[in-house]
């Protein structure tokens, strides 16, 4: 009995900061060819389940459409909005092109998806210090 798997790549995305550019270039191939991707809509979102409401919508930049690549980036003011205080969040993610006129689109990649709180939050919550006293160490 012959079997055909449709399911896309699997690509596990983890590590993605709040505050950070969060960027990763992508390079479509088809059969090992490059995809032209002249006139594709490319979209890409993370929910905490497939079924959940709200989503966190990827940005598309830097298409070379004849190159097939694309910058797919999760902005970090987004991903902050998203963990909502909480220091991790986890769920899935999935990237679909799609060519008009069709209306079905094709999922490229998916897999899980996890974020997690920055540290350094430039010009949230500084506080004035006054500058440290010199000391001297002796070992």
């Amino acid at each position: 009995m012959a079997s055909l798997n449709l399911s896309p790549g699997v690509l596990d995305l983890s590590g993605i900061r709040a505050g950070d550019r969060n960027a990763i270039q992508i390079t479509l191939t088809q059969g090992g060819q490059i995809l032209d991707l002249t006139s594709y809509e490319i979209t890409a979102q993370a929910r905490s389940a497939p079924l959940a409401s709200s989503a966190l919508s990827a940005v598309i930049e830097g298409r070379d459409d004849a190159a097939g690549s694309f910058l797919l980036r999760w902005p970090g003011d987004a991903v902050r909005t998203m963990l909502a205080g909480a220091a991790a969040w986890n769920g899935v993610w999935d990237l679909q092109i799609l060519l008009p006129p069709e209306t079905d689109a094709t999922t490229v990649v998916a897999g899980k998806f996890g974020a997690i709180l920055d540290v350094t939050r430039a010009g949230v919550g500084l506080m004035a210090t006054a500058a440290p006293t010199p000391r001297s160490w002796n070992s």
